[in-house]
């Protein structure tokens, strides 16, 4: 049977949840327990009363307990509504809770045979009464519908800027891949071998012998296609750009613009304003150490094949393959959307990868110098 009662009518549930997402260890039994226990009229004659049971159930700690307390009063803010049959009936019989009540009640030594009766043993079934059972159904339906479920969540969207499937913290981690360690600078490490040898020399420790720091000599040059038809990958283009500059621990990392296609000139701003000449950014190139990355659609994301465009990236790159040995091309759009647009010629030119975590790897793969093994990966 569907039940279609909405979540706000559950007695206490709003507490429930707040309270499990505040880290105490409670399910869906915890709360069964406590309407079970209302049921039976515990915790329905006032507030205290209620909160009594709610802290005797559901705390085991003094920090629980603190936390217990907080939201208890951020949530329940007006008199709690209680069942005024269940409070009418007063104490003629004697009290018999059930054996789950009494068992978690005694566990926590608040339970005593002696304490008086809230609700007769022979109290014909009320309207309200029928109405907890109903909301017993609910929570059993709660149960059925959060088995598969670690948490009990109210929202289930999660608000987020990053871009999926490569985050940031992704993108850090594929930088700092890309490294290139020499020994540089003055001699600040101990060289463990050297000491040794030295001490067997001469049988006795004069000094240690140092060594220089290991340093990332790595240049990236990440050169980003920008406008026109990359206009929605703007926000993915400067994540590139903000994780290579401070998270990617490189040696050094310099960021130039253009559009659809270097020619003449780069750019090292979005506003085109201050340009470089693309013979001068060549010449600064230094085969062992610079890596360059290209980030562009090339022609993918509007489809359709531009001879024009094809040729002038191709006299780029034959330009940019006689300064660095390193060049990789990342393209925002799918694999799937190369085939017949210039992307696809583009391709066969310079290694390209689709902007995924496997693509942003395989890219860093051939800017390290394992273009053998992207190739093998990636079936290049």
């Amino acid at each position: 049977m569907k039940i279609e009662a909405p979540h706000e009518e559950l007695p206490l549930l709003e507490l429930f949840t707040r309270l499990r997402e505040a880290g105490l260890p409670l399910g869906i039994d915890e709360y069964r327990l406590v309407l079970k226990a209302l049921q039976e009229g515990f915790g329905t004659t006032d507030q205290e009363a209620l909160v009594e049971l709610c802290r005797t159930l559901w705390v085991k700690s003094q920090d629980e307990e603190h936390l217990f307390n907080y939201h208890f009063q951020q949530v329940i803010t007006e008199p709690y509504p209680l069942k005024p049959s269940l409070t009418r009936q007063e104490e003629k019989t004697t009290f018999s809770p059930s054996p789950e009540v009494q068992q978690a009640l005694e566990s926590q030594g608040n339970y005593s045979p002696e304490l008086p009766n809230t609700t007769p043993a022979t109290v014909p079934v009320s309207s309200e009464l029928m109405e907890v059972q109903d909301e017993m159904q609910v929570a059993e339906a709660v149960q059925i519908t959060t088995q598969n479920n670690e948490e009990i969540t109210v929202n289930r969207f999660t608000e987020t800027d990053e871009y999926f499937p490569v985050t940031r913290r992704q993108m850090k981690q594929s930088w700092r891949h890309l490294r290139r360690m020499v020994r540089q600078g003055l001699p600040t490490e101990l060289d463990i071998e050297a000491t040794i040898e030295q001490v067997v020399r001469q049988g006795v420790l004069l000094e240690p012998v140092l060594m220089p720091s290991r340093v990332n000599r790595t240049e990236l040059l990440l050169l980003i296609d920008h406008k026109g038809s990359m206009v929605p990958f703007h926000g993915l283009s400067q994540r590139l750009a903000q994780t290579a500059l401070r998270g990617g621990r490189l040696g050094k990392a310099s960021i130039y613009y253009f559009h659809n296609c270097p020619t003449k000139y780069l750019y090292h701003d979005q506003t085109r304003q201050k340009a470089e000449p693309v013979i001068d950014f060549l010449a600064k190139l230094r085969p062992e150490r610079s890596a360059v990355l290209i980030f562009s659609d090339g022609g993918a994301a509007r489809g359709g094949f531009s001879l024009e465009r094809l040729e002038l990236t191709q006299k780029f790159l034959d330009e940019l393959k006689q300064r660095s040995r390193y060049i990789a091309w990342l393209n925002p759009m799918a694999t799937e959307r190369w085939f017949g647009t210039t992307a696809g010629e583009i391709a066969r030119l310079v290694p390209m990868f689709e902007v995924s975590r496997q693509g942003f790897d395989g890219a860093i793969d051939v800017l390290r110098g394992r273009a053998s093994k992207a190739q093998l990966k990636y079936g290049l």
